[in-house]
């Protein structure tokens, strides 16, 4: 079952306060907001709308899953250049106003006493894993929490040194062999949900990445009866469910939800996925 906090999403203006590029296209904006919100209570998974002050060009505001969460007037996002939006994003300067609608959908469930969270990130799914894993650290402990992270190259594997600070224990993994294990995340994280099984150990899969990548993490845990959720992504237009733009096929009564309206977490067995 995933978990929605219980705040209404707000619209607010805010100002950039800070862009930090991290290299290779990778980017943080931090913003401030000009009035009060509900983004402090924002649960992991749960993602904002944003849109720049761009007149007609690029009508459409962009969905980020929310990195971190100071109070109720700062927060930030990740990002990485792949269209107009995310390189208009990414070239914004502090003090270009902002449109923002957060904080939107639902989130991973928190940590429990006595389960391992095995945390799945690949490229830009970073963001609400990093929040998990910071979260789970400092309520439960940084043994509650492991990181299973992926990319191409190593300059797809951002702010190790976050996990490290945190004592969270982290399994890497590169297409091209450049840093931690060649290949895919999934291959470091079948040999942990085996190791876990042979000790009796009670773990839990939480996803967020490339939907080929979410596609294996959901068959190794309903495979292995894993308890599994999945941060999916898909393109958004309103992010609140009124333009249908980003129906998931599910089992059940309805054969689809939406992504930004029910998701974007999802339990594994929930979506129907050939």
């Amino acid at each position: 079952m995933a978990y929605e906090a219980g705040v209404s999403a707000t619209a607010f203006t805010a100002h950039v306060e800070r862009n930090r590029p991290l290299g290779a296209g990778y980017f943080v904006l931090e913003f401030a907001a000009t009035c009060e919100t509900g983004v402090a209570d924002v649960v992991p998974g749960q993602f904002a709308m944003v849109r720049g002050d761009w007149g007609r060009d690029l009508l459409n505001p962009r969905a980020f899953s929310v990195f971190e969460a100071a109070d109720s007037r700062h927060f930030s996002i990740l990002g990485k250049v792949f269209g107009r939006g995310t390189k208009r994003l990414a070239a914004a300067v502090p003090g270009e106003k902002m449109t923002i609608l957060a904080p939107l959908g639902v989130g991973f469930r928190p940590a429990r006493a006595g389960v391992t969270q095995l945390l799945v990130a690949g490229g830009v799914g970073l963001p609400p894993l990093h929040l998990q894993a910071k979260r789970n650290a400092a309520a439960v402990g940084p043994n509650a929490v492991e990181v299973f992270y992926g990319g191409r190259t190593r300059d797809d594997l951002l702010l190790l040194e976050d996990f490290e600070a945190w004592g969270v224990k982290t399994h890497l993994a590169t297409e091209d062999g450049s840093l931690g294990t060649r290949g895919y995340v999934t291959k470091p994280l079948v040999s942990r949900v085996r190791e876990a099984a042979q000790r009796g150990e009670s773990v839990e899969l939480l996803a967020c990445g490339p939907t080929g990548m979410l596609q294996a993490v959901r068959k190794l845990g309903l495979d292995h009866g894993v308890p599994t959720q999945l941060c999916l992504e898909e393109h958004m237009a309103c992010g609140f469910g009124v333009c249908l733009g980003c129906a998931v096929p599910v089992y059940g009564e309805k054969p689809y939800r939406y992504c930004c309206s029910d998701g974007p977490v999802f339990d594994a067995q929930e979506v129907r996925w050939s």
